[in-house]
């Protein structure tokens, strides 16, 4: 039987029973969705706290990492305003070209 044929056979139904088959058939995608985001979830979790912690340990306190994102946006917003750093060359040297 396709799927086709399934439907319409489903169309013939009373509407109660549409209700129940809709119902069970969303209720059984839901889970399936449900549980391979819970197996990603349990198997990523592990990774992640220790990414996280290994991270925790190497950043510094509040006030440090404060200061850091503070002056880091100093300094793009002085490149924004002055311009990036521009390159000085101190000699030129002048080729013949084919014409």
């Amino acid at each position: 039987m396709s799927l086709i044929s399934y439907i319409e056979n489903l169309r013939d139904k009373p509407v109660h029973v549409r209700k129940h088959y809709a119902f069970w058939t969303s209720f059984g995608v839901t889970a399936v969705i449900f549980l391979f985001w819970l197996s990603t979830a349990t198997s990523l979790g592990t990774k992640a706290q220790s990414q996280v912690a290994k991270v925790a340990s190497s950043v510094g306190t509040p006030a440090q990492s404060l200061l850091a994102s503070v002056g880091s946006f100093a300094g793009d917003i002085k490149e924004l305003i002055f311009g990036a750093k521009k390159i000085t060359y101190s000699t030129v040297e002048v080729s013949p070209g084919n014409r």
